[in-house]
Protein backbone atom coordinates (compact mmCIF):
# COMPACT_ATOMS: atom_id res chain seq x y z
CA UNK A 1 0.00 0.00 0.00
CA UNK A 2 0.97 3.59 -0.59
CA UNK A 3 2.10 5.41 2.58
CA UNK A 4 -0.92 7.72 2.32
CA UNK A 5 -3.23 4.69 2.29
CA UNK A 6 -1.45 3.02 5.18
CA UNK A 7 -1.61 6.16 7.28
CA UNK A 8 -5.42 6.34 7.19
CA UNK A 9 -6.18 2.65 7.65
CA UNK A 10 -7.65 2.06 11.14
CA UNK A 11 -5.73 -0.29 13.41
CA UNK A 12 -8.11 -2.80 15.00
CA UNK A 13 -7.30 -4.91 18.02
CA UNK A 14 -9.50 -7.59 19.59
CA UNK A 15 -11.98 -6.18 22.12
CA UNK A 16 -11.48 -8.06 25.40
CA UNK A 17 -14.62 -9.51 26.93
CA UNK A 18 -13.20 -9.43 30.47
CA UNK A 19 -12.53 -5.69 30.81
CA UNK A 20 -13.50 -4.51 34.30
CA UNK A 21 -14.44 -1.01 33.09
CA UNK A 22 -16.73 -0.57 30.07
CA UNK A 23 -14.74 0.48 26.99
CA UNK A 24 -15.33 3.84 25.29
CA UNK A 25 -16.77 3.63 21.78
CA UNK A 26 -15.76 7.07 20.55
CA UNK A 27 -16.93 6.61 16.98
CA UNK A 28 -19.50 8.43 14.90
CA UNK A 29 -20.19 5.61 12.45
CA UNK A 30 -19.63 1.88 11.84
CA UNK A 31 -18.43 -0.08 8.79
CA UNK A 32 -20.25 -3.02 7.15
CA UNK A 33 -19.42 -5.91 4.86
CA UNK A 34 -22.28 -5.35 2.41
CA UNK A 35 -25.40 -3.30 1.71
CA UNK A 36 -27.82 -6.01 2.90
CA UNK A 37 -26.26 -5.85 6.37
CA UNK A 38 -26.97 -2.12 6.63
CA UNK A 39 -30.47 -2.55 5.21
CA UNK A 40 -31.31 -5.20 7.81
CA UNK A 41 -29.96 -3.05 10.61
CA UNK A 42 -31.81 0.10 9.60
CA UNK A 43 -34.93 -1.95 8.90
CA UNK A 44 -34.94 -3.30 12.43
CA UNK A 45 -34.42 -6.99 11.59
CA UNK A 46 -30.83 -7.03 12.81
CA UNK A 47 -29.32 -5.70 16.03
CA UNK A 48 -26.29 -3.44 15.97
CA UNK A 49 -25.12 0.12 15.41
CA UNK A 50 -24.81 2.17 12.25
CA UNK A 51 -24.54 5.84 13.22
CA UNK A 52 -23.98 7.11 16.75
CA UNK A 53 -26.82 9.63 16.61
CA UNK A 54 -29.12 6.61 16.64
CA UNK A 55 -27.25 4.39 19.06
CA UNK A 56 -23.94 3.57 20.71
CA UNK A 57 -22.78 0.88 23.16
CA UNK A 58 -21.97 3.56 25.73
CA UNK A 59 -25.52 4.90 25.48
CA UNK A 60 -26.92 1.42 25.98
CA UNK A 61 -24.72 0.67 29.00
CA UNK A 62 -25.79 3.90 30.71
CA UNK A 63 -29.43 3.33 29.78
CA UNK A 64 -29.43 -0.15 31.27
CA UNK A 65 -27.93 1.22 34.48
CA UNK A 66 -30.60 3.92 34.86
CA UNK A 67 -33.46 1.60 33.91
CA UNK A 68 -32.31 -0.80 36.57
CA UNK A 69 -32.02 1.97 39.16
CA UNK A 70 -35.42 3.49 38.30
CA UNK A 71 -37.00 0.02 38.11
CA UNK A 72 -38.38 0.54 34.60
CA UNK A 73 -38.04 -1.31 31.30
CA UNK A 74 -35.86 1.09 29.36
CA UNK A 75 -34.04 4.42 29.21
CA UNK A 76 -32.40 6.66 26.60
CA UNK A 77 -29.75 9.38 26.96
CA UNK A 78 -29.95 12.91 25.60
CA UNK A 79 -27.43 15.68 25.09
CA UNK A 80 -28.57 17.53 28.24
CA UNK A 81 -31.21 17.50 30.93
CA UNK A 82 -33.07 20.19 29.01
CA UNK A 83 -33.08 17.96 25.94
CA UNK A 84 -34.55 15.15 28.05
CA UNK A 85 -37.38 17.42 29.25
CA UNK A 86 -38.05 18.62 25.70
CA UNK A 87 -38.10 15.09 24.29
CA UNK A 88 -40.25 13.89 27.17
CA UNK A 89 -42.89 16.58 26.68
CA UNK A 90 -42.99 16.13 22.91
CA UNK A 91 -43.23 12.34 23.07
CA UNK A 92 -46.02 12.41 25.68
CA UNK A 93 -47.89 15.24 23.94
CA UNK A 94 -46.92 15.03 20.24
CA UNK A 95 -49.50 17.58 19.12
CA UNK A 96 -49.88 21.11 20.56
CA UNK A 97 -51.83 21.14 23.80
CA UNK A 98 -51.48 22.24 27.40
CA UNK A 99 -48.29 21.76 29.41
CA UNK A 100 -49.34 21.70 33.05
CA UNK A 101 -46.25 22.80 34.97
CA UNK A 102 -45.94 22.45 38.74
CA UNK A 103 -45.80 25.86 40.37
CA UNK A 104 -42.46 25.10 42.04
CA UNK A 105 -40.20 23.94 39.24
CA UNK A 106 -36.86 24.56 37.55
CA UNK A 107 -36.92 27.77 35.54
CA UNK A 108 -35.52 26.03 32.48
CA UNK A 109 -38.59 23.78 32.34
CA UNK A 110 -40.78 26.86 32.16
CA UNK A 111 -38.49 28.25 29.48
CA UNK A 112 -38.86 25.12 27.33
CA UNK A 113 -42.63 25.09 27.76
CA UNK A 114 -43.20 28.76 27.11
CA UNK A 115 -40.36 30.18 25.02
CA UNK A 116 -39.70 27.16 22.78
CA UNK A 117 -42.84 25.04 22.62
CA UNK A 118 -45.07 28.09 22.86
CA UNK A 119 -43.96 28.98 19.32
CA UNK A 120 -45.34 25.64 18.16
CA UNK A 121 -48.78 26.20 19.64
CA UNK A 122 -48.34 24.62 23.08
CA UNK A 123 -49.78 26.49 26.08
CA UNK A 124 -48.09 26.43 29.47
CA UNK A 125 -50.27 26.54 32.58
CA UNK A 126 -48.96 26.82 36.14
CA UNK A 127 -50.71 24.53 38.64
CA UNK A 128 -50.42 24.01 42.37
CA UNK A 129 -49.60 20.28 42.58
CA UNK A 130 -50.23 20.35 46.34
CA UNK A 131 -53.91 21.14 45.79
CA UNK A 132 -55.72 18.02 44.52
CA UNK A 133 -58.82 20.03 43.63
CA UNK A 134 -56.76 22.32 41.42
CA UNK A 135 -54.94 19.34 39.89
CA UNK A 136 -58.23 17.68 38.97
CA UNK A 137 -59.54 20.90 37.46
CA UNK A 138 -56.34 21.27 35.42
CA UNK A 139 -56.25 17.72 34.07
CA UNK A 140 -59.88 17.92 32.93
CA UNK A 141 -60.36 19.28 29.43
CA UNK A 142 -58.10 19.68 26.42
CA UNK A 143 -55.13 17.33 25.82
CA UNK A 144 -52.32 17.97 28.25
CA UNK A 145 -49.17 16.64 29.88
CA UNK A 146 -48.34 17.20 33.54
CA UNK A 147 -44.73 18.06 34.42
CA UNK A 148 -43.54 17.95 38.04
CA UNK A 149 -40.42 17.32 40.12
CA UNK A 150 -39.84 14.78 42.87
CA UNK A 151 -38.00 17.40 44.93
CA UNK A 152 -38.49 20.89 43.54
CA UNK A 153 -35.82 23.37 42.54
CA UNK A 154 -34.90 25.32 44.63
CA UNK A 155 -37.10 25.14 47.74
CA UNK A 156 -37.32 21.37 48.10
CA UNK A 157 -41.10 21.13 47.75
CA UNK A 158 -42.39 17.54 47.63
CA UNK A 159 -45.85 17.22 46.12
CA UNK A 160 -48.00 14.09 46.64
CA UNK A 161 -47.03 12.36 43.39
CA UNK A 162 -48.59 9.12 44.59
CA UNK A 163 -51.96 10.93 44.56
CA UNK A 164 -51.72 13.32 41.62
CA UNK A 165 -50.36 10.83 39.07
CA UNK A 166 -53.38 8.47 39.34
CA UNK A 167 -55.62 11.54 39.26
CA UNK A 168 -54.00 12.73 36.02
CA UNK A 169 -54.21 9.26 34.49
CA UNK A 170 -57.91 9.04 35.30
CA UNK A 171 -58.38 11.94 32.89
CA UNK A 172 -55.99 10.61 30.25
CA UNK A 173 -53.16 13.00 31.08
CA UNK A 174 -49.62 11.50 31.06
CA UNK A 175 -47.08 12.61 33.64
CA UNK A 176 -43.41 13.52 33.27
CA UNK A 177 -41.43 13.66 36.53
CA UNK A 178 -38.02 15.31 36.80
CA UNK A 179 -36.15 13.16 39.32
CA UNK A 180 -32.84 15.06 39.17
CA UNK A 181 -32.79 16.28 42.78
CA UNK A 182 -33.91 13.01 44.34
CA UNK A 183 -32.07 10.61 42.01
CA UNK A 184 -33.10 6.94 42.10
CA UNK A 185 -31.33 6.69 45.46
CA UNK A 186 -34.13 8.64 47.15
CA UNK A 187 -37.12 8.08 44.84
CA UNK A 188 -38.35 6.11 41.84
CA UNK A 189 -41.35 7.98 40.37
CA UNK A 190 -42.35 5.07 38.11
CA UNK A 191 -43.46 3.28 41.27
CA UNK A 192 -46.18 5.93 41.58
CA UNK A 193 -47.07 5.60 37.89
CA UNK A 194 -44.98 8.31 36.18
CA UNK A 195 -45.05 7.78 32.42
CA UNK A 196 -41.55 9.15 31.92
CA UNK A 197 -38.81 10.04 34.38
CA UNK A 198 -36.32 12.73 33.37
CA UNK A 199 -32.83 13.37 34.72
CA UNK A 200 -30.11 15.90 34.22
CA UNK A 201 -27.17 13.49 34.55
CA UNK A 202 -24.98 16.58 34.58
CA UNK A 203 -25.90 16.84 38.23
CA UNK A 204 -25.77 14.10 40.89
CA UNK A 205 -25.58 11.01 38.68
CA UNK A 206 -22.53 12.30 36.82
CA UNK A 207 -21.50 13.89 40.08
CA UNK A 208 -18.21 15.57 39.14
CA UNK A 209 -19.09 18.68 37.07
CA UNK A 210 -17.32 17.29 34.02
CA UNK A 211 -20.16 16.43 31.61
CA UNK A 212 -23.48 17.64 30.21
CA UNK A 213 -26.04 14.88 29.70
CA UNK A 214 -29.70 13.98 30.21
CA UNK A 215 -31.80 10.82 30.30
CA UNK A 216 -35.39 9.63 30.02
CA UNK A 217 -36.60 6.40 31.64
CA UNK A 218 -39.90 4.55 31.37
CA UNK A 219 -41.69 1.67 29.70
CA UNK A 220 -40.29 0.09 26.56
CA UNK A 221 -43.02 1.63 24.42
CA UNK A 222 -42.62 5.12 25.89
CA UNK A 223 -38.84 5.04 25.45
CA UNK A 224 -39.17 3.75 21.88
CA UNK A 225 -41.28 6.81 21.06
CA UNK A 226 -38.84 9.13 22.80
CA UNK A 227 -35.83 7.48 21.14
CA UNK A 228 -37.23 8.06 17.66
CA UNK A 229 -37.72 11.73 18.48
CA UNK A 230 -34.26 12.06 20.04
CA UNK A 231 -32.63 10.43 17.02
CA UNK A 232 -34.48 12.42 14.37
CA UNK A 233 -34.07 15.66 16.35
CA UNK A 234 -30.36 15.16 16.91
CA UNK A 235 -30.72 15.36 20.72
CA UNK A 236 -28.20 12.58 21.35
CA UNK A 237 -25.06 13.05 23.44
CA UNK A 238 -21.40 12.34 22.78
CA UNK A 239 -20.24 8.80 23.66
CA UNK A 240 -17.54 10.14 25.98
CA UNK A 241 -20.15 12.01 28.04
CA UNK A 242 -22.14 8.78 28.39
CA UNK A 243 -18.99 6.90 29.38
CA UNK A 244 -18.15 9.55 31.99
CA UNK A 245 -21.70 9.51 33.34
CA UNK A 246 -21.65 5.76 33.89
CA UNK A 247 -18.25 6.08 35.55
CA UNK A 248 -19.71 8.60 38.00
CA UNK A 249 -23.01 6.76 38.39
CA UNK A 250 -21.34 3.74 39.94
CA UNK A 251 -20.68 5.74 43.12
CA UNK A 252 -24.08 7.47 43.20
CA UNK A 253 -25.39 5.59 46.22
CA UNK A 254 -22.33 6.31 48.34
CA UNK A 255 -22.26 9.97 47.33
CA UNK A 256 -25.97 10.58 47.86
CA UNK A 257 -25.93 8.83 51.21
CA UNK A 258 -23.09 11.03 52.46
CA UNK A 259 -24.35 14.25 50.84
CA UNK A 260 -27.87 13.72 52.20
CA UNK A 261 -26.54 13.20 55.70
CA UNK A 262 -24.42 16.35 55.42
CA UNK A 263 -27.38 18.30 54.04
CA UNK A 264 -29.66 17.42 56.94
CA UNK A 265 -26.98 18.40 59.46
CA UNK A 266 -26.27 21.66 57.63
CA UNK A 267 -29.98 22.52 57.40
CA UNK A 268 -30.40 22.00 61.14
CA UNK A 269 -27.32 24.10 61.86
CA UNK A 270 -28.39 26.97 59.59
CA UNK A 271 -31.70 27.20 61.45
CA UNK A 272 -29.75 28.22 64.56
CA UNK A 273 -27.92 31.16 62.94
CA UNK A 274 -29.43 34.66 63.43
CA UNK A 275 -28.39 35.74 59.92
CA UNK A 276 -30.69 33.10 58.41
CA UNK A 277 -34.34 34.04 58.05
CA UNK A 278 -35.54 30.61 56.92
CA UNK A 279 -34.17 27.23 55.84
CA UNK A 280 -35.86 25.08 53.18
CA UNK A 281 -35.09 21.37 53.38
CA UNK A 282 -37.71 18.58 53.20
CA UNK A 283 -36.03 16.69 56.03
CA UNK A 284 -36.81 19.47 58.52
CA UNK A 285 -39.98 19.44 60.59
CA UNK A 286 -40.39 23.13 59.65
CA UNK A 287 -40.68 22.34 55.94
CA UNK A 288 -44.25 22.53 54.57
CA UNK A 289 -43.91 19.13 52.86
CA UNK A 290 -42.19 17.24 55.66
CA UNK A 291 -45.03 14.69 55.77
CA UNK A 292 -44.95 14.05 52.01
CA UNK A 293 -41.16 13.78 52.09
CA UNK A 294 -41.21 11.25 54.90
CA UNK A 295 -43.76 9.14 53.00
CA UNK A 296 -42.31 9.34 49.50
CA UNK A 297 -38.53 9.67 49.88
CA UNK A 298 -36.18 6.86 50.90
CA UNK A 299 -32.81 6.88 52.64
CA UNK A 300 -32.82 10.62 53.32
CA UNK A 301 -34.06 13.83 51.75
CA UNK A 302 -31.50 14.81 49.13
CA UNK A 303 -28.48 17.09 48.99
CA UNK A 304 -30.10 20.47 48.26
CA UNK A 305 -30.59 22.98 51.07
CA UNK A 306 -31.94 26.46 50.39
CA UNK A 307 -32.12 29.39 52.75
CA UNK A 308 -33.29 32.99 52.91
CA UNK A 309 -30.95 35.48 54.56
CA UNK A 310 -31.77 38.46 56.72
CA UNK A 311 -30.60 41.51 54.81
CA UNK A 312 -31.60 40.30 51.34
CA UNK A 313 -29.32 40.46 48.33
CA UNK A 314 -26.59 42.44 50.10
CA UNK A 315 -26.33 39.76 52.79
CA UNK A 316 -26.12 37.04 50.13
CA UNK A 317 -23.36 38.88 48.29
CA UNK A 318 -21.43 39.37 51.53
CA UNK A 319 -21.72 35.68 52.40
CA UNK A 320 -20.53 34.62 48.94
CA UNK A 321 -17.40 36.75 49.22
CA UNK A 322 -16.63 35.43 52.73
CA UNK A 323 -16.98 31.72 51.98
CA UNK A 324 -13.59 30.08 51.57
CA UNK A 325 -14.26 26.43 50.70
CA UNK A 326 -17.74 26.68 49.18
CA UNK A 327 -17.77 28.22 45.70
CA UNK A 328 -20.52 30.07 43.81
CA UNK A 329 -21.46 27.77 40.91
CA UNK A 330 -24.59 28.20 38.73
CA UNK A 331 -25.25 24.45 38.76
CA UNK A 332 -25.34 21.65 41.34
CA UNK A 333 -24.63 17.99 42.07
CA UNK A 334 -20.85 18.05 42.42
CA UNK A 335 -18.92 16.05 45.02
CA UNK A 336 -17.97 19.39 46.57
CA UNK A 337 -20.36 21.81 48.23
CA UNK A 338 -21.40 24.74 46.04
CA UNK A 339 -24.07 27.40 46.11
CA UNK A 340 -26.11 29.35 43.59
CA UNK A 341 -28.57 32.22 43.44
CA UNK A 342 -31.89 31.14 41.86
CA UNK A 343 -33.11 34.64 40.99
CA UNK A 344 -29.91 35.30 39.02
CA UNK A 345 -29.25 31.81 37.62
CA UNK A 346 -31.65 28.84 37.58
CA UNK A 347 -34.91 30.81 37.70
CA UNK A 348 -34.10 33.96 35.73
CA UNK A 349 -36.57 32.72 33.05
CA UNK A 350 -39.46 33.56 35.41
CA UNK A 351 -41.18 36.91 35.62
CA UNK A 352 -41.05 38.88 38.87
CA UNK A 353 -44.62 37.80 39.63
CA UNK A 354 -43.81 34.14 38.98
CA UNK A 355 -40.78 34.28 41.28
CA UNK A 356 -43.04 35.54 44.06
CA UNK A 357 -45.47 32.69 43.34
CA UNK A 358 -42.65 30.14 43.54
CA UNK A 359 -41.41 31.74 46.77
CA UNK A 360 -37.98 32.99 45.74
CA UNK A 361 -36.50 36.46 45.98
CA UNK A 362 -32.96 37.93 46.02
CA UNK A 363 -32.47 36.75 49.62
CA UNK A 364 -32.71 33.06 48.65
CA UNK A 365 -29.60 30.92 48.18
CA UNK A 366 -29.51 27.31 46.96
CA UNK A 367 -26.79 25.08 48.41
CA UNK A 368 -25.73 21.83 46.77
CA UNK A 369 -24.17 19.92 49.64
CA UNK A 370 -21.19 17.73 48.87
CA UNK A 371 -19.38 14.85 50.52
CA UNK A 372 -16.67 16.80 52.39
CA UNK A 373 -16.17 16.45 56.10
CA UNK A 374 -19.27 17.86 57.81
CA UNK A 375 -17.27 19.97 60.27
CA UNK A 376 -15.58 21.81 57.40
CA UNK A 377 -18.89 22.59 55.69
CA UNK A 378 -20.45 23.89 58.91
CA UNK A 379 -17.39 25.96 59.76
CA UNK A 380 -17.29 27.68 56.37
CA UNK A 381 -20.95 28.72 56.49
CA UNK A 382 -20.79 29.68 60.16
CA UNK A 383 -17.83 32.00 59.60
CA UNK A 384 -19.33 33.52 56.46
CA UNK A 385 -22.67 34.18 58.19
CA UNK A 386 -21.35 35.49 61.50
CA UNK A 387 -18.38 37.62 60.44
CA UNK A 388 -19.23 41.28 60.91
CA UNK A 389 -22.59 40.51 62.53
Amino acid sequence: MDIHTRSVMPVHTPTPANSVAPPLYQTSVYAFEDIDEVDALLGGTRKGYSYTRGGNPNYDALARWLAQMEEVEAAVPTGSGTAALLAGILSLLPHPGRILVAREIYGGTAGISRRLLGRLGYRMEWIDTHDLVEVERAVTGDPAVLVAETISNPLGRVCPLDEIIPLAHAHGVPVLVDNTFATPFHARPAVWGADLVAHSLTKFIGGHSDLVLGMLAGSGARIADATALIDSGGLTPDPFAAWLALRGARTLSLRMERASQNALALARHLETLPAVRRVYYPGLASHPDADHAARLLSRGFGAIVSMSLQGGYEAVQAMVTRLKMVKFVPSLGDVSTTLSHPVVASHRELTAEEKVRVGIDPSVVRISVGIEGLADILADFTEALTTGV
